[in-house]
């Protein structure tokens, strides 16, 4: 699969790689800045149109070798979520294709309704970013946070309260849908790994926040790279590549079973602490099964 791909993409960003791509979706969505996030509304859902294209473009850079996985352990845990049990999946972040590259190889693999299922705990410069990143994240269903590299620049005190009011807000919306046959998804990093800056491999200590609020979870590792991080604003201005990507799934978790391992397996750390250096290191350790 996906030997059709092997022709070299055209040179440029990814604006000017796909350009007919993104003309044709000008013209066929009905393209606009997404509503600002407030506290009283942080749940966004996918406009499928706009997802349609982004899928395409993201299997346009899938290399022969690319698939899933462990499938079977994502459909175990969309199978709980569909039962009432509250339920995410953590996985590394490697680009902001990784969400409809996972939508592209899910469809391929005859799964999309797995995807459908899926809500993203999004940081809200996704959707406050210049150009058209914001406009494309629409495509997809999430829940939108403040994260802390957002509460860090310089902000109004009045901007940093209602900050905070957005992240109440976000907990009360997944603490609302968690028993309601979504599963939650989560980049525990926060942000996409850079090469050479170590600090983005590391798990935000939010991650346990997030955790506790679910029976199960699943981890999930992201192998491959189809745009490469260069940027930290505009970012369809960045430079797609071809990759072979795979995604491993491990077997469904305990959250609390999980959570007890993981202080067991750092003493002398919270439990906050405990938690982002045991899931980071259960996420890299899948990657001997990517291989």
């Amino acid at each position: 699969m996906y030997e059709e791909n092997l022709e070299p993409l055209p040179p440029g960003d990814a604006i000017q790689a796909f350009a007919p791509l993104f003309a044709e979706m000008q013209q066929t969505c009905q393209l606009a800045t997404p509503p600002p996030v407030t506290p009283d509304q942080v749940m966004f859902w996918a406009d499928t149109a706009i997802q349609s294209y982004l899928t395409r473009l993201s299997r346009r850079l899938l290399l022969p070798g690319s698939g899933l996985d462990g499938l079977e352990n994502l459909q175990q845990l969309v199978d709980l979520s569909a039962g009432g049990a509250a339920c995410i999946m953590c996985l590394n972040h490697r680009s902001n294709l990784d969400v409809p590259t996972l939508c592209a190889l899910l469809q391929d693999a005859g799964h999309a309704d797995l995807f459908d299922q899926i809500i993203w705990i999004a940081g809200r410069k996704l959707q406050e970013d210049p150009g058209m990143t914001g406009m494309l994240v629409q495509a997809f269903n999430r829940v939108v946070v403040t994260p802390r590299s957002w509460i860090a620049e310089h902000h109004s005190p009045d901007e940093l309260h209602e900050g905070h009011l957005v992240n109440m807000a976000a907990h009360r919306v997944v603490h609302k849908l968690r028993h309601e046959g979504r599963v939650f998804a989560l980049f525990p990093t926060g942000t996409r790994i850079r090469p050479g800056d170590t600090s983005t491999t590391r798990a935000i200590p939010e991650t346990d926040t997030w955790l506790k609020s679910f029976e199960y979870m699943l981890l999930g590792y992201i192998d491959g790279c189809t745009l490469p991080v260069s940027r930290d604003q505009d970012m369809t201005r960045e430079t797609p590549v071809l990759n072979r990507i795979t995604i491993s799934f491990d077997e469904v978790l305990t959250t609390d079973d999980w959570r007890r391992q993981a202080i067991g397996r750092f003493p002398g750390f919270s439990q906050r602490a405990a938690t982002a250096a045991a899931i980071m290191d259960d996420i890299l350790r899948l990657q001997e099964t990517a291989k």
